[in-house]
């Protein structure tokens, strides 16, 4: 299932806003994407069986649009994609949610169980994170919004020890 569930009103204020935060971006260490970089916003997830979640980059104005579209939202990656760049077929990593979000900056394929969707800049999309995804090669850059709630078996777990840690003074 892939669904355009919204859209923004204005694309190059959200280019401007990706943009902004280009110098914070870092190369991943993952084998699936290709001429990529993000920056981890609200909560980063780790590989780790079972996962572990770390806080990360936080902005107002991001919370605020994807809280519209997913009120329970806690892990997000905002990606540059070099021309030609993509991530090659997978399902998402244990910890994140079942549901996925995307806003982008350009026009590209999304190929989600075997059907390609040609989505549009602007349109905010849901797609089923379990099921295998990928973006091919892109003919232009792209800047994509992309988050999730958390997996709750693990989120509610690991939130119950983070609440029960205290500092000594």
């Amino acid at each position: 299932m892939v669904e355009a569930i919204g859209k923004i009103s204005n694309i190059s204020s959200f280019q401007d806003w990706c943009e902004s935060k280009h110098h914070l971006m870092r190369r991943g260490r993952y084998k699936l994407d290709f001429k990529r970089i993000f920056l981890t916003l609200g909560w980063s997830v780790t590989l780790d069986k079972p996962p572990l979640y770390l806080p990360a980059h936080k902005d107002k104005r991001m919370d605020r649009l994807v809280s519209k579209y997913c009120p329970n939202w806690k892990i997000s990656l905002l990606c540059y994609y070099e021309k030609g760049g993509g991530i090659k077929p997978h399902r998402d990593a244990t910890g994140y949610g079942k549901i996925g979000y995307s806003l982008s900056t350009t026009d590209f394929l999304f190929k989600h169980d075997g059907t390609p969707y040609p989505c549009k800049a602007g349109t905010i999309y849901q797609f089923e994170t379990k099921k295998v995804h990928e973006v091919p090669p892109l003919p232009h850059p792209r800047y994509v919004l992309i988050w999730w709630e958390p997996d709750l078996q693990y989120w509610e777990k690991y939130w119950n020890q983070v609440q029960q840690l205290t500092l000594p003074l």
